[in-house]
């Protein structure tokens, strides 16, 4: 009777322990559960008509994968902060153990649990210099995050311009079709009346022929110009029916001393690398910290018998200061390394602002030529224009040859087609001006 109650208390006190660790781990898989389901995201909604530059902006500030991979670093980052301030916190330990021994002699069976705390007490600002070092990266790494942003709605929006010319490209191409067929009809009548020679068909069939070639030409360029922006918003396998038409022509009065300026106070690159040096120092406090003493503190409780595991009970309290003498010389090359990367990290930043200044310079100055290239090719349209109009009264009225409304055909597309490059190239260098500054937005 006495060797059942013995094992009912060993049973009792190994269930307690288990379900002790159970507990703790359920608790855990709940709270990572949790998290997971915190991230889990709903799939954005893809239109299915026409869509505008803030529809294709939105999907890819959602789909991006350059930016989820961003995100996931600062989801990560953030762990690690979290990871920095949890090693100042109060430390908890369960334990649990049972031992049997047998002899000829004699048989006998022990049990042990106990739960301990242990707190850092003073350990000379290490734990809140490792805190500010992940913070501060963190911080650097969202700033990260606004420069991918911008790279991401600079990159879209260049595509969308993209669709915007092969768009308007297409339609030249089909207009210039549609200019050969009508120079052929008069062609085809005017030999049938004795006017023209047959030479003049077969030239209007020839300029005809290879005019169909370039709008095929065209919407081969257009279809891989919408996989262009479908690829990337991050949407590869959807496909926008349509776009509304943004390629106009805007005026800006914007200096290039105020270019340079906005651009040194609003870069996230120039911000996160002053971050990036703030965190070196911390670095550098951290590692001349080496020999520094540590104070820290522990209590326990523990049970244990062999008969009866609560037959002996314990409580414990200590303190400990820890002095390190030497350390081989470990501290002085980590503040060696330390000082390196402070010194490279403020080069750094020194070469990433001369880099800015040339950037602002230089997209300031391509969006004043872009700005006069409109104004030229726009010039030169109105007088192709006029040329076709004069070649095709002369044509129709069967006084003009058939060289000079070619010319005036193929001109007239040509000064179109520059119009719209030249348009997408001011709407390039609108963007790029103002990724360059730093204030793109969606």
């Amino acid at each position: 009777m006495i060797r059942c109650h013995k094992y009912f208390r060993v049973f009792r006190c190994l269930r307690f322990s288990l379900l002790t660790v159970i507990s703790l781990l359920f608790f855990q898989s709940g709270a990572f559960s949790a998290v997971s389901a915190d991230h889990a995201g709903a799939a954005p909604i893809l239109p299915d008509g026409a869509v505008t530059l803030g529809d294709c902006l939105r999907i890819a500030l959602e789909l991006n994968p350059g930016l989820a991979e961003t995100r996931s670093g600062i989801v990560s980052q953030r762990a690690r902060v979290g990871e920095a301030a949890a090693s100042s916190r109060p430390q908890i330990a369960f334990s649990s153990s049972y031992s049997y021994s047998r002899s000829d002699i004699a048989r006998q069976g022990s049990i042990g649990s106990g739960i301990t705390l242990r707190q850092s007490i003073l350990d000379w600002g290490r734990a809140d210099l490792s805190i500010r070092e992940a913070s501060q990266e963190l911080e650097a790494k969202a700033l990260d995050e606004v420069n991918t942003v911008q790279g991401v709605i600079a990159g879209v929006t260049n595509a969308y311009y993209e669709v915007n010319r092969s768009a308007r490209n297409l339609r030249i191409a089909s207009e210039r079709v549609g200019n050969y067929e009508k120079r052929l009809k008069w062609a085809k009548d005017f030999y049938a009346a004795g006017a023209k020679a047959k030479i003049e068909v077969t030239k209007a069939e020839t300029d005809l022929a290879n005019a169909k070639l370039d709008l095929v030409q065209a919407n081969g360029a257009s279809q891989k110009a919408v996989s262009g922006l479908s690829h990337s918003m991050g949407a590869a396998e959807w496909t926008p029916s349509q776009v509304e038409d943004l390629l106009e022509y805007t005026s800006s009065d914007i200096t290039a001393e105020e270019a340079v300026r906005t651009a040194l106070s609003e870069r996230s690159d120039l911000k996160a690398q002053e971050v990036r040096v703030q965190e070196s120092r911390t670095n550098l406090s951290i590692a001349s910290k080496g020999l520094s003493p540590t104070f820290s503190g522990s209590a326990g409780y523990s049970f244990s018998g062999e008969s009866d595991p609560f037959d002996q009970k314990e409580w414990r309290l200590s303190v400990g200061l820890d002095i390190p003498v030497s350390d081989g010389g470990l501290t002085r090359e980590r503040i060696k390394g330390a000082e390196a990367g402070l010194s490279g990290a403020e080069s750094r930043l020194a070469s990433m602002k001369q880099d800015v200044i040339l950037a602002a310079r230089n997209a300031h100055s391509s969006l004043a030529e872009a700005r006069e290239a409109v104004s030229a090719a726009g010039e030169a349209e109105r007088q192709a224009l006029e040329t076709l109009d004069l070649a095709f009264g002369r044509y129709s009225a069967g006084v003009g040859e058939s060289l000079e409304i070619s010319d005036a055909v193929d001109g007239y597309a040509q000064a179109r087609i520059r119009v719209v490059s030249a348009l997408y190239a001011l709407k390039s260098a609108e963007i790029d001006l103002k990724q360059t500054m730093g204030v793109i937005s969606q």
